[in-house]
């Protein structure tokens, strides 16, 4: 038998880095074992911790240009990164990092701030109905449960098997004596052998089946108890038969309520999906910088696209295009914008809007990377804020999933069906897993990062270089492009 492996934890791993030559190898064995999810973030900035601050080529340009707005020069290098060839350099797009401050005595901040609070005033609602379903959830699995218990018990004593039936109608006879008798008070099975010392009233009770005149005239007892017995035993029966009717009905209508809460439940978590967005998009940032004057009315926007373009093997090499390899190679060029604006407020047909201009720090760069180094920055770029609120929603119904799960999806039901329907899902599907789409969105999970390096070290080298090389003259041309197309002086 194979030994299974220890689980090592984040001080262990560090510990045993320290020792490694090629770290960023170790560590990626963690990154793709699903044992170690829990620390996969922790792993993987020990893997990448410089990701980003060492670009093959770098191009910085800074200027001010308050008459300028700075939209158009966001959607410029947007297009032309965007656009395929001759008016553009072909990249796949995507927008990075977006954070901005303002000071808190200017307009925007008062304006941005109002409609978060909207937002949030808005999802809070949401929520709030959310939670009392919920609730409501939670009640119905509990009856739900109870109802399972006592139709159990009606179960068994249904049953052909001697025993199994014996243990159910003893079991219904004391949930009739402790729920039903009981209300009889003085007159109940258990008043009557208490007070007025019928004794053989109560074991007579449970151990006869009470089905047959013949048996009860065989059972050594006085005739008033016997008068008394078969007069619980009609009582008894007569309340089974209604019971387990009452009981049957109200499961079946509760197993359909508790459908029509699961519906409900998704319906406000979509609603409240746009607006829990939106409230987070509207965060502000902390950048700490004397670039933001609280009595000024100013404010600062960072902003990074990333744009790649995949580089095949055989455009390095016809001979490579034979081998076959699982790794892609990709050049890259990553543009940050740093903003310093004063906002204007402009009113129009379709409302006030605001035009930023100011000072302007573009800093393009260029990297050569495989698909793990891409996927780990596209991964840091990401909202922290929203993981923890699809954490705090998630985390309210993982552990009635399961429950869910066995009340919604009949599997008697399903067999029955099986052949007619194999294509559908019965199963039940969290609310929540797709309320969050857009936030999972955001940020690309680790689960399939790491794939096999390459047996070919030759061709992961040269199709490396040839993406670097890529990347670094499509960095270059931007740089230019831009510069000439804004009139700035620009050398060949």
């Amino acid at each position: 038998m194979q030994k299974k492996e220890e689980i090592l934890t984040l001080e262990k791993i560090k510990e045993k880095l320290e020792k490694e030559k090629d770290k960023k190898e170790f560590l990626k064995q963690f990154i793709k074992n699903k044992e170690y999810n829990d620390i996969r973030k922790d792993l993987v900035k020990l893997a990448y911790p410089e990701v980003i601050k060492n670009p093959e080529k770098e191009f910085n340009l800074t200027y001010d240009a308050f008459s300028e707005g700075l939209e158009p020069i966001y959607f410029w290098l947007l297009d032309f990164l965007r656009d395929s060839a001759p008016g553009g350099l072909g990249f796949d797009v995507k927008k990075g990092e977006e954070n901005y401050e303002a000071s808190v005595s200017s307009g925007y901040f008062s304006e941005i701030g109002g409609k978060k609070t909207q937002m949030q005033q808005k999802a809070a609602e949401y929520l709030g109905a959310i939670n009392q379903v919920i609730k409501s959830i939670i009640n119905l699995i509990y009856d739900l449960k109870e109802f399972e218990i006592r139709l159990k018990h009606y179960d068994d004593y249904r049953s052909d098997d001697k025993e199994r039936k014996s243990k159910g109608r003893i079991a219904l006879k004391f949930v009739w004596m402790d729920q039903v008798d009981v209300k009889n008070g003085a007159g109940s099975i258990n008043g009557l052998a208490q007070n007025l010392n019928f004794t053989t009233l109560r074991s007579g009770f449970l151990q006869l089946d009470g089905e047959t005149e013949e048996e009860l005239k065989k059972y050594d007892m006085n005739e008033n108890v016997k008068t008394i017995i078969r007069k619980k035993f009609d009582d008894f029966f007569t309340w089974l038969d209604y019971s387990e009717e009452e009981i049957r009905n109200r499961y079946t209508i509760e197993k359909s309520y508790l459908k029509s809460q699961v519906g409900t439940l998704k319906l406000y978590a979509k609603w409240a999906k746009p607006y829990l967005v939106a409230a987070q998009k509207l965060n502000m940032k902390e950048f700490n910088t004397p670039d933001i004057v609280n009595a000024f009315s100013n404010m600062q926007m960072d902003l990074e696209l990333f744009g790649k373009k995949e580089i095949k093997p055989e455009s390095v090499n016809p001979n490579f295009k034979e081998i076959k390899t699982e790794r892609k190679f990709y050049a890259v060029v990553r543009i940050f914008l740093k903003f310093r604006t004063i906002p204007q407020s402009v009113s129009g047909q379709g409302g006030r809007q605001y035009v930023h201009g100011g000072r302007t720090d573009i800093i393009i760069q260029a990297f050569g990377m495989d698909d793990i180094d891409l996927n780990i920055l596209e991964s840091k770029e990401l909202y922290e804020d929203m993981e923890l609120i699809d954490q705090w929603v998630n985390v309210s119904l993982e552990t009635l999933e399961k429950e869910l799960d066995k009340f919604i999806h009949d599997k008697k039901e399903e067999k029955k069906e099986e052949k007619k329907e194999s294509k559908l899902n019965h199963g039940f599907d969290n609310p929540f897993k797709g309320v969050f789409n857009e936030f999972s969105g955001m940020f690309s999970p680790l689960k399939e990062l790491v794939k096999p390096k390459p047996k070919e070290p030759i061709l992961y080298k040269e199709t490396l270089n040839e993406a670097i090389n890529s990347s670094k003259l499509n960095c270059d041309i931007l740089y230019k492009v831009y510069k000439k197309t804004h009139g700035m002086l620009a050398t060949d």
